[in-house]
């Protein structure tokens, strides 16, 4: 029956919701008391009439869309509830995000902005402090075992510099015991400051971004270390593009392309990596006043390697290829226990072997300062 009288009986409510009596409207329409009651009792108004209007602003539109008073008035509840936007918020993703139905729509978003001018700042980087950390380093690949425990990752000399410090200055904060090493035998002459790997190998590079910075010189014994590598990832144009070389010496740390976090690598020695890492970038404060830069904000905490036999004095020859005269090979020894094992009295060798001068990463922790006085 409602069925038939469908049209009829909403045209009458509308006319009812408009001042007019409900049920004398249905009667109009040909419908008896009995009927007329029984579609009031049944049916509510707000399902009916679709066009009622509403104080709430509605900037969206959404709520046009909604065909029940019931459902309008709770859609206006849930917009007055704080509580309800902050779960529905929480609950929407980045991408899926509707700005115009935000509780607070921001006045600084690009499209409600004018042309805008980049700010030019003076470029004074002597106010700004970087803090710089680099990692031990290998000259091997390191094992799975190795990469996945961490433990070989260690952080051996973490550095302070200003924006005006250039990553030479960066080379030079910090030592490595690949520095320190020689290639020949001193057994049977002494060592020069020259012979020092530092001294005779001088060539090293950061790789930082997509540019290497090397440190080109007249020396001889100075080469570009990426020369190689840029050769190999010629040949590979598919996989890489051109990278960028530059002096070291020139390049200031404010004006490196890099990220925050993101390791970089620094190579000496032919095979020494050293991971170096940007941690930090702050404002020079009061607290800089009176300080040098570049400056070590940490004390290397390095085991020494004693000596094999008195096992009281550090290391400070390296013995290799003897004839069982130390239980290992290399051995260690200090000065004294080295020349009274090794040596007769006539000062000639007891037996063939190689000895090099050694220093450890104990020893080394001041950096270069001790290659002054050397014990030789």
């Amino acid at each position: 029956m409602f069925h038939k009288f469908g049209r009829e009986a909403q045209l009458a409510l509308n006319q009812a919701l408009d001042g007019k009596e409900p049920k004398g409207c249905l009667m109009e329409c040909g419908m008896n008391h009995l009927m007329a009651d029984n579609i009031l009792a049944s049916i509510d108004v707000s399902d009916i009439r679709s066009s009622m209007g509403s104080n709430e602003v509605d900037a969206s539109g959404e709520r046009r869309n909604l065909v029940s008073q019931t459902l309008k008035a709770a859609e206006d509840y849930r917009r007055r509830n704080m509580q309800y936007k902050s779960i529905a918020l929480r609950s929407l993703r980045y991408d899926r995000i509707d700005y115009k139905a935000l509780a607070r729509q921001s006045p600084y978003r690009d499209d409600r902005l004018g042309p805008q001018k980049p700010i030019e700042f003076p470029k004074d980087y002597s106010d700004m402090i970087v803090a710089v950390s680099v990692y031990h380093g290998y000259s091997r690949e390191l094992k799975y075992h190795e990469v996945r425990l961490g433990r070989l990752l260690k952080v051996t000399d973490r550095i302070e510099l200003t924006g005006e410090n250039t990553l030479a200055d960066l080379r030079n904060a910090f030592g490595c015991p690949a520095d320190y090493t020689f290639c020949e035998d001193f057994s049977e002459k002494k060592p020069q400051l020259n012979d020092i790997a530092k001294n005779k190998f001088p060539s090293s590079m950061f790789f930082i971004h997509d540019t290497f910075y090397i440190d080109p010189s007249d020396d001889p014994n100075v080469v570009d270390p990426s020369l190689e590598i840029r050769n190999w990832a010629s040949r590979r144009r598919s996989m890489f593009d051109e990278f960028d070389v530059r002096p070291m010496r020139s390049q200031k740390i404010g004006e490196l392309v890099g990220r925050l976090g993101l390791p970089y690598v620094y190579i000496h020695q032919g095979v020494c990596e050293h991971l170096v890492v940007l941690n930090d970038v702050i404002m020079r404060n009061e607290s800089h006043d009176d300080v040098e830069f570049p400056r070590r904000l940490i004390e290397r905490n390095s085991r020494r390697v004693s000596c094999a036999l008195c096992a009281e004095s550090s290391a400070e020859w390296a013995i290799m290829e003897h004839d069982d005269l130390l239980p290992s090979n290399p051995g260690f020894l200090c000065d004294a226990c080295y020349r009274e094992l090794c040596f007769d009295a006539n000062q000639r060798k007891v037996c063939n072997f190689v000895a090099t001068p050694y220093f450890d990463k104990k020893e080394v922790g001041e950096c270069s300062q001790f290659v002054d006085q050397l014990r030789f």
